[in-house]
């Protein structure tokens, strides 16, 4: 689901359990991605570990199409990845059930991301042309 947000540089994305928020930039195909995980959602160390490091994971598989489609229109993208529900509402009883469910999840929101951007830059020339 998309949130509605204050300019056309931004947007926010947002799956079950987490969140992107995603800022352009002007420098040319660089894509920086920062990662929060709160205590009041992940009281653990460990836990707070495990989500940055589905996220970060789930980012990098998507960084050079990302990074490709960007650059051919001279743009760059800041995005903020966070936990936005607590861990006990994924109900996962196990640390590796914990962890497919939260890779499951940002696979999907960095999914989310990237197709936003598609429409984004479709849209850019759609307007642009006419």
């Amino acid at each position: 689901m998309i949130l509605r947000t204050r300019n056309a540089q931004s947007f926010r994305v947002h799956s079950a359990y987490l969140s992107a928020g995603c800022l352009e930039n002007g420098e040319a195909a660089r894509i920086r991605v920062g990662v929060t995980v709160g205590k009041r959602n992940a009281p653990l160390s460990v836990d707070r570990a495990i989500v940055k490091r589905a996220l970060r994971e789930a980012a990098r598989q998507r960084l050079p199409e990302l990074r490709r489609m960007l650059g051919d229109e001279g743009i760059g993208l800041d995005v903020s990845l966070r936990l936005k529900a607590g861990l006990k509402t994924i109900g996962a009883p196990s640390r590796l059930r914990l962890k497919k469910a939260l890779h499951a999840d940002a696979a999907e929101l960095i999914d989310s991301v990237v197709a936003r951007v598609e429409r984004r830059l479709k849209a850019r020339h759609g307007s642009g042309e006419a």
